[in-house]
């Protein structure tokens, strides 16, 4: 039987930055976080933690990936990546390329872990692949 392989990634913001970003540059917040995600942070009196913590879990899903942030395409690539609320426990939804990259990789599971406490929403992301088969192994 082979072992699964893990992946991590793991991501800090600040969050004065992230507020600062959602109140000077019109259009940011629509082009980085989906419909979901603006309604859920909006409920509380000061969104810009719950934002930071989503922004982080975005991040950190990329370099769980492998796939890293580059000028182009980063809004577009961060908003394909989805922090969902069942219940009380975030999970997260991948579309586009991160989900076709996850499903590149093998990835069968994911686990994703958010905290804010004042100036800093920290984010961590585990993903867990199936190992490919062992040439010449049964299938």
């Amino acid at each position: 039987m082979t072992q699964p392989r893990i992946r991590h990634g793991i991501d800090l913001v600040h969050v004065p930055r992230l507020g600062e970003l959602l109140r000077e540059h019109a259009g940011f917040e629509d082009r980085v976080f989906t419909d979901d995600e603006r309604a859920y942070c909006r409920r509380f009196p000061d969104p810009a933690p719950h934002f930071a913590a989503r922004f982080a879990a975005k991040e950190a899903t990329l370099k769980a990936l492998g796939m890293g942030i580059s000028a182009t395409g980063i809004d577009r690539k961060l908003k394909q990546i989805e922090v969902y609320r069942v219940g009380t426990a975030p999970t997260l939804v991948l579309h586009g390329r991160p989900a076709a990259e996850a499903e590149r990789l093998g990835i069968i599971d994911t686990s994703v872990s958010l905290t804010h406490d004042g100036d800093h929403a920290v984010a961590t992301v585990v993903m867990i692949a199936a190992e490919p088969a062992t040439p010449g192994a049964p299938a």
